[in-house]
């Protein structure tokens, strides 16, 4: 009769334990709200990192890339700024030779201006960033857009090598931001689309494969017409004021090629009526995977051939593998060695190349261990970038580009410009034709179409999903900095 009443005391507990679950559960959802908040801040934490990690590179020789001696032979010399003969358009060289006159003939002019590219380079990647933010539902899963395009190799090396790679991403940028302008302000749309040339004109003297937007942007404007109703001659005017300059200008400097002996835009290719072991890419060979592949998962080095290889150019032999598993690894490792080993001491007075750094003991394990990793992002990118590119057009047919419908479709048409002429492009296996510097547009938006497909997918179904995949960025992000430090 004077026993305990066990509901008493049942009750109080189970209070107890519901208002201590309760209390920790808004304490954990204010440390992420805090957390979340500020993702501005974390962005900064890992570019400022990043920037640190290649600035390292860059005084350890990471600018020797594999064109650097051309590069710099160019540079010094003020007459060879317009050689059409070359294949690189001139404002790189015009650029570097200012900071040659400025600093003198010595080292700390091309670490300088290598840090220049790295740091025009942070800066446009911070407007990228800014510029895809709300096209990403779950703040959690762009950060890990951020830090995952922030850490990748492919984007860390090629923007401190000396060339003209490194412009890519920033006129790509600067592009996408007067596009938009373009899109949102109907008053002001002959203003816009005259920067928007002038943005082209300049990328067409950075790098020609910027002469695959005209043809793209042209299109694009075929459907605003039609959408907007556009009067006929404003439409011209449009297509004058951003198309005329840069168009021009690719047909001017590729006339002027033609008028000297042996220059590149006629010896790449190859010629009328075949070539012996030519092409060495067939469509077949850019289209589908190869039993060989799995070979390429051991890191194997751009220059050097194992002993135990049995071909003469090592992985670099032609129709030996396919164009999407040498791609994958040219994003993923350090195929050239470009942050590796430089033995002995670097001066401008010096012939330098790639051929001459070390891989490092552990270096091609690492690099292993970030290939196959690398795996989970290249089937996500070659999933969601149809799915985009396909809501893309959508879109354009209504009107409604989005951010991400922009990018896509110039960074395809990037692509498409050099992957579609392959075939028909003399040495493209021994060359590199694949390498990842030649598609930084494009792999920059297929990522992102990679993790807008996750997403607007999965992690919109099961949000913490997003914790997942954030940790397995962070693992890749990890596994660079060990092959880049």
């Amino acid at each position: 009769m004077l026993g305990p009443n066990p509901v008493p005391q049942t009750q109080p507990a189970t209070s107890d334990q519901s208002r201590a679950e309760a209390v920790e559960g808004r304490l954990q959802t204010a440390q992420e709200s805090k957390w979340l908040s500020r993702p501005r801040v974390l962005w900064a934490w890992a570019l400022g990192f990043s920037f640190l990690l290649s600035i390292f590179a860059i005084f350890n020789g990471g600018y020797i890339g594999g064109d650097y001696n051309t590069h710099l032979a160019r540079i010094l010399n003020p007459n060879r700024f317009f050689d059409f003969s070359m294949g690189d358009p001139p404002i790189y060289d015009l650029i570097g030779h200012g900071l040659f006159r400025l600093i003198g003939k010595n080292n700390g002019f091309i670490i300088t201006y290598s840090i220049i590219e790295l740091v025009v380079n942070t800066v446009a990647l911070w407007w990228f960033f800014l510029y895809t933010e709300r096209r990403f539902r779950s703040p959690i899963l762009h950060l890990a857009f951020v830090l995952f395009v922030t850490f990748l190799p492919a984007r860390l090396i090629h923007v401190v090598a000396i060339g003209t790679d490194w412009m890519t991403i920033p006129v790509f940028v600067l592009l996408l931001f007067r596009f938009d302008k373009f899109l949102s302000e109907e008053t002001s749309t002959l203003k816009n689309a005259a920067l928007l040339g002038l943005v082209l004109t300049l990328g067409i003297w950075s790098k020609y494969n910027f002469m695959a937007f005209p043809p793209a942007l042209f299109i694009i404007f075929l459907f605003l017409w039609w959408n907007r109703r556009w009067p006929l001659k404003r439409f011209v005017a449009i297509c004058a004021l951003s198309l005329v300059a840069p168009s021009a200008l690719v047909l001017h400097d590729f006339w002027q090629s033609t008028r000297v002996p042996d220059a590149a835009a006629k010896t790449i290719w190859i010629p009328k009526g075949g070539a012996p072991s030519q092409p060495e890419y067939t469509y077949r060979d850019l289209l589908l995977l190869k039993k060989r592949d799995i070979e390429l998962f051991s890191a194997p080095e751009f220059y050097i051939r194992k002993a135990s290889d049995p071909y003469t150019f090592g992985f670099r032999e032609a129709h030996r593998h396919s164009f999407l598993a040498l791609e994958h690894m040219g994003v993923f490792t350090d195929t050239h060695n470009h942050f590796q080993e430089l033995p002995g001491a670097q001066s401008i007075d010096r012939f330098l190349i790639p051929d001459y750094k070390v891989r490092r003991s552990g270096k091609t394990e690492i690099m292993v261990a970030s290939m196959t990793l690398g795996t989970i992002w290249t089937l996500l990118a070659l999933i969601g970038t149809p799915w985009i590119l396909f809501g893309a057009v959508r879109h354009l047919w209504k009107d409604k580009l989005e951010h991400e419908d922009v990018a896509l479709l110039l960074g395809t048409a990037f692509f498409l410009l050099m992957f579609l002429l392959i075939p028909f492009l003399y040495w493209s296996a021994l060359t590199g034709s694949w390498q990842s510097r030649l598609y930084m547009i494009s792999l920059l938006c297929f990522f992102l179409a990679g993790f807008l497909l996750l997403d607007r997918t999965v992690v919109a179904k099961w949000p913490k999903l997003a914790f997942d995949v954030l940790t397995l960025v962070i693992v890749q992000c990890g596994i660079t900095v060990l092959m880049a430090a």
